[in-house]
């Protein structure tokens, strides 16, 4: 069986249209190209950096309720928080400014609201923030492996996808930038 050499036309709008017909056998309906080329470009955009996420973040909300808000309960305290901030440094350090208060579910007397810093490192991993708080010689904390917080960026700041013990999500405002 002989085939005919068929000579296409030199005409850019040729060439478009056999394009045109080409990724629609491949990807489908236009549509789906435009999503797919969106897509791609998200993926493929610059990978987030320390440098990027620095900045302070103040908390706004715990699992959608307003501050105050129960931050966590564990069957012998419950944690209320008055206010949150995350202060990220371009060099993957940071610090929680933190007013909670904790009263015992015993009805004893409730501390707080009390102030509190805890310095924490962090790294980016799959476009992940993922925090891990120092524990200071003789500071009393348990030992548990980070990541302790892990937070995904929002159009105007953080949200903690995963928090140790916390209620989720923890919605973050950025408030300021790191210069």
């Amino acid at each position: 069986m002989r085939r005919e050499l068929v000579t296409l036309s030199t005409s850019p709008r040729v060439h478009y249209d056999i394009m045109l017909r080409e990724i629609h056998m491949v990807v489908g309906r236009p549509s789906r190209l435009i999503i797919l080329c969106a897509a791609l470009a998200v993926a493929c955009g610059e990978p987030l950096s320390p440098r990027d996420v620095a900045g302070t973040y103040a908390l706004q909300r715990v699992a959608g309720d307003a501050l105050p808000a129960l931050l966590y309960a564990n069957g012998s305290v419950n944690v209320r928080v008055f206010a949150d901030t995350l202060q990220f440094l371009p060099d993957g350090h940071g610090t929680l400014i933190t007013v909670r208060e904790s009263e015992p579910v015993s009805g004893g007397p409730s501390s707080g609201p009390l102030r509190s810093e805890s310095a924490f490192g962090f790294r980016i991993t799959a476009g992940r923030i993922e925090v891990g708080f120092e524990c200071p010689p003789n500071a009393g904390c348990v030992a548990v492996a980070p990541p302790h917080l892990v937070l995904r960026r929002t159009g105007d700041g953080l949200q903690a996808v995963f928090a140790l013990g916390a209620r989720i999500p923890l919605t973050y405002t950025r408030v300021a930038s790191a210069h």
